[in-house]
């Protein structure tokens, strides 16, 4: 493992370094650019294929590779670590308290560092991107198995008291970082670049799977758990990731339909249709990641993905304790996921719509994102009756499928493609990090307050903030 390993970084390394060369020669002529800045000749993008050969629009290739990178990142997101937090507390003998500092610690260290992984993402593709990331987060999944392990053979050699809150950290930065940062950048991106009035469905397309698999996940690792035991659930995750995910992402990403001879949806060039089209979404400029930041629309809607990030990761990571804390199982908690899931999929297709084929604005949806997360805040406050159960389920099913839309639609729309992965990066890094907040925040708000409940009420200012902030947003093409 370890030389296998040791040789598939240096092979990662060499291509990296020729990629690097290439799009420096590109910047100093920029003839050999693409229109999207995309590093690679035409010649790789036919390898070992060529896209435009394929019988119907090669975007929807993408769509189900990007969905399935997405769908194979949820080891590292919060509904799937969630799981597993009684077993790492059990095996390292720490507190859920310090469980919490170290997951904390982990998220944020990944999140300061994704700014950086999305330019590479700009510079090297999204097809090597995807393997970088995949195999990352499978030789992760091998470490977050052996915690324990470690644990146990390194304290006999030290004796340190923060030896399994180190080990632990180091575990969740690197989950974090591949799975939830840039195993999600990459399929986000990858659709972002391939459409444009199509973007919304195509996405919406890419979350009924993802919907499914995100809310059910909690249940499903839990039934993985029960058969396997919790390491073997982590083998069995870092093979499927490891093989599977790496080999489709080599084989079926492309950066962007210009290098394969393609246009953007599907359409072909100077149709009427096309036309038409592009007078409904337009992007007149392409903005830098420093340009991008400098609006008040990238802060807002950045803002609003986060705090949905934020409270559903800490519910998410405390579900258990929260439904014991009211008297609900272990299995009625985890239930909520699943029955959201039947409400984000059509809300996501409704919302799409409206945003693809109508000039319906952004910042209506945000807020209407703003809504829901005060649903589901205050359901969860009543999380004991029926009604706050229901509430929180309705809640989460609505701002799960408005989350969606403006987290895969908002930026390429507002700042165009070619500096997509930078901008994305920070957006995720804000994510990633607001992620890693949540769970703390919640663990030591009820130690404050006295309860999840009380915790819970104290997060209604952001959905406040969001509602105001999304006033004052435009779109920076039209200005």
């Amino acid at each position: 493992m370890i030389r296998y390993a040791t040789g598939l970084l240096a092979v990662i390394g060499k291509e990296g370094l020729l990629f690097f060369r290439r799009h420096h020669d590109n910047t100093m002529n920029p003839e050999k650019q693409t229109s999207s800045g995309t590093p690679f000749y035409a010649k790789w993008a036919n390898t070992p294929f060529a896209p435009a050969k394929c019988p119907f629009f090669y975007g929807w290739v993408i769509v189900a590779a990007s969905t399935m990178s997405i769908i194979f990142s949820m080891p590292g997101q919060t509904a799937g670590i969630g799981v597993f937090t009684d077993h790492i507390i059990a095996a390292l003998d720490i507190t859920r308290e310090q469980l919490s500092i170290a997951y904390l610690i982990g998220t944020i260290t990944s999140g300061l560092i994704l700014p950086f992984a999305g330019k590479i993402l700009d510079r090297i593709g999204v097809r090597f991107m995807s393997l970088f990331a995949s195999t990352g987060l499978a030789l992760s999944l091998l470490l977050f198995a052996n915690v324990g392990n470690i644990n146990s053979f390194l304290s006999a050699k030290f004796k340190v008291t923060w030896l399994a809150m180190g080990i632990v950290t180091f575990a969740f930065f690197l989950v974090r970082f591949f799975g939830q940062g840039n195993m999600t950048m990459v399929g986000r991106v990858a659709m972002g670049r391939w459409f444009n009035n199509w973007r919304g469905i195509a996405t919406a397309i890419a979350g009924v799977p993802i919907a499914f698999f995100f809310n059910a996940t909690p249940w499903m690792l839990n039934e993985l758990i029960n058969s396997y035991g919790w390491q073997g659930a982590c083998y069995l995750m870092a093979a499927i990731i490891g093989i599977v995910m790496a080999v489709v992402g080599l084989l079926f990403f492309r950066d962007n339909p210009e290098e394969c001879g393609l246009t953007m949806d599907g359409l072909k060039e100077g149709s009427s249709q096309q036309k038409t089209r592009k007078q409904l979404h337009t992007v007149r400029h392409e903005f830098t990641r420093r340009q991008a930041l400098s609006t008040v629309s990238f802060w807002a809607y950045v803002l609003g993905l986060a705090a949905h990030g934020l409270i559903v990761t800490a519910i998410a990571f405390h579900i258990t304790a929260i439904g014991q804390e009211v008297g609900k199982t272990k299995e009625q908690a985890l239930l909520m996921f699943f029955y959201s899931s039947f409400i984000s999929i059509p809300a996501r297709f409704a919302i799409s719509y409206l945003v693809d084929h109508t000039r319906f604005q952004l910042k209506y949806v945000l807020m209407l994102l703003a809504a829901t997360i005060a649903c589901y805040t205050l359901g969860l406050a009543w999380f004991n009756t029926n009604a706050g159960w229901t509430a929180t389920t309705i809640g989460f099913g609505l701002s799960g499928g408005t989350w969606g839309v403006l987290g895969n639609v908002t930026f390429p729309r507002y700042f165009g493609r070619k500096h997509l992965g930078a901008i994305s990066g920070v957006c995720m890094s804000a994510l990633v990090i607001a992620s890693a907040i949540g769970p703390a925040y919640f663990s030591y708000g009820k130690a404050v307050l006295g309860s999840y409940r009380n915790a819970a009420l104290s997060t209604l200012v952001l959905p406040l903030i969001i509602l105001a902030l999304a006033f004052f947003t435009k779109n920076p093409q039209e200005q």
